[in-house]
């Protein structure tokens, strides 16, 4: 820019200056003619005159032409000028333009950087931590199982959970499972010691480092954490709550440690332990083997009639009058005479199909008691008989040649799982015609038993154990079971409270206007003429 000024200040002392040439070159010729006037010699000199005036006259044509361009030139720079100016000004504009909108789109940047980055943590959140507790879930188990070589891996399982959750609505039962889970993690300390809610009632604890942490220590520990939680009491407004846990521990199998925990808490499970442990591939070895030691204990039994019934009282609470009742237990007697229970070998039973064997001897042992002694008894009827014709057709034939009907009793398990309702009920309605009295085992554990009260012809409903072990203690368990007799009175059904183990659940209880109790307090399962010797031959 400072050139152009210059090259402009130039060219106006330029043209100044030829301006002032052609002044002199007009007065030298007037000069000329009046020295031509003086001194009368205009014919001497005319011919250099006119010579002379035509140069100069060419020379002020030529300064005229000249200007002309350097005006016109001095134009064009003028508005070339204006125009670079122009520029120069929206040039400048534009460059704050421009700034304005680095500035936004960076700010942007920036706000659509910390949103991704927000989405992207909530996404995680969600991927890798369970809903409800807040604790890592299955799939950060499984990633922390690729990058850690994890020592100890237990799997915790809330007991009966799903019963608890049926009684008291899925609401209270996941405000439970959040209290379960802080109080797991109360029990975690160590670094190297990862607790996750893998979903559900089930908890893992793994340990990546167990130098600090052997075996020994690590069971120690697991079996600490399963007393702490069954002697911890959970409080919620006015509710109060106790559980228990079950545990499978595994110390081996890599990516199978998962599967070999699972394993082992079925076999704590099945076995009725808190606790079980599976070690290595060996001891699948020696599941596998057990199954099949117990499958030829259950064939032996079978082939040798020590598939025996221990018989459990059920005494009448509110009627004295009224004669006590026994419901028929299965047991197996082994070669050395030791006494089997059943939930050691159902599960063998039922996966070599011979279950129905079962219930044949069952039915055998509890008929020849009816006969002999005279008195009432239950047997228990799962949904695997009812569903099997060939048990139908063999309990129809037994039911059709016996002279007491009127002291038996079926009592149906498994009523929450009833596949096939029609069936269910032709075959209580089939039992009712030979004079057979029905009752629902379980009540209380779902809220599906109660259409089942309304639905079929029942005479007996058998409140379910886990309203009745602490009903000394619980005022809930109180108003439910309350609540289950009113009903059952109404629509003319006996109750029967399961799992009366002290004196104070059967005051409880009785209290309450339960007719029936039967539990350990009452009397334990054993052969029946130990029930009854002053009956004996």
């Amino acid at each position: 820019m400072n050139f152009n000024i210059k090259l402009l200040a130039s060219v106006l002392l330029s043209l100044l200056l030829l301006s002032y040439s052609l002044f002199l070159n007009v007065q030298s010729i007037d000069f000329t003619d009046e020295l031509l006037k003086l001194t009368h010699s205009k014919e001497h000199i005319q011919n250099d005159i006119e010579t002379n005036l035509k140069s100069q006259k060419y020379m002020l044509y030529t300064s005229i032409t000249a200007l002309s361009i350097l005006l016109f030139a001095l134009y064009r720079l003028l508005a070339r000028y204006i125009e670079t100016k122009k520029r120069l000004l929206l040039g400048k504009k534009n460059e704050k333009l421009h700034k304005n909108l680095h500035s936004k789109l960076l700010k942007y940047s920036n706000d659509l950087k910390k949103e991704i980055s927000e989405k992207t943590a909530e996404l995680e959140l969600n991927t890798y931590t369970h809903f409800l507790s807040g604790l890592p879930n299955r799939n950060r188990l499984l990633e922390d199982s690729s990058t850690y070589e994890f020592k100890q891996m237990a799997l915790l399982n809330i007991d009966k959970f799903q019963k608890f959750n049926d009684v008291y609505g899925e609401d209270i039962g996941n405000i439970a499972l959040k209290l379960s889970a802080d109080f797991l993690s109360s029990k975690i300390k160590s670094n190297s010691t990862f607790l996750y809610h893998i979903g559900g009632d089930e908890f893992v604890i793994a340990v990546k480092d167990s130098i600090k942490l052997n075996n020994t220590l690590f069971i120690n520990k697991i079996e600490d954490v399963l007393k702490s939680y069954r002697r911890e009491s959970f409080i919620y407004e006015d509710k109060k709550f106790n559980f228990m846990m079950s545990a499978g521990l595994a110390f081996s199998g890599s990516k199978k440690m998962m599967a070999y925990a699972d394993m082992a808490l079925k076999d704590a499970k099945k076995r009725n332990v808190g606790l079980s442990i599976f070690n290595d591939d060996k001891e699948l070895e020696k599941l596998h083997k057990e199954d099949m030691e117990c499958h030829e204990k259950l064939s032996f039994a079978l082939e040798n009639d020590n598939v025996i019934s221990y018989f459990q009282p059920i005494s009448a609470l509110q009627d004295a009058s009224q004669e006590t009742k026994y419901e028929s237990l299965v047991r197996i007697r082994d070669k050395d005479g030791s006494i089997i229970a059943p939930f050691r070998f159902i599960n063998v039973a039922k996966q070599n199909r011979i279950y129905y064997k079962i219930t044949k001897a069952v039915i055998k042992n509890t008929f020849e008691a009816i006969s002999k002694y005279d008195i009432h008894c239950s047997i228990n009827i799962s949904m695997e008989d009812i569903e099997n014709d060939r048990t139908l057709e063999m309990l129809y034939s037994k039911f059709d040649g016996f002279e007491y009907n009127h002291n038996l009793t079926i009592e149906l398990l498994e009523t929450e799982e009833f596949k096939d309702y029609k069936r269910v009920y032709d075959f209580c309605m089939r039992v009712r015609s030979y004079g057979i009295k029905i009752a629902l085992d379980d009540f209380g554990a779902g809220y599906s038993n109660f259409s089942h009260a309304l639905n079929l012809p029942i005479d007996y409903i058998k409140i379910d154990s886990s309203l009745i072990s602490n009903i000394d203690r619980d005022i809930n368990s109180q108003i439910m079971v309350s609540t289950i007799v009113g009903l059952a009175h109404k629509l003319k059904i006996h109750t029967i409270a399961e799992f009366v183990s002290s004196k104070e659940i059967l005051d409880t209880v009785k209290s309450l206007n339960v007719d029936f109790a039967q539990g350990y307090y009452i009397g334990k399962p054993q052969e029946i003429k130990k029930h009854i010797p002053y009956l004996l031959d």
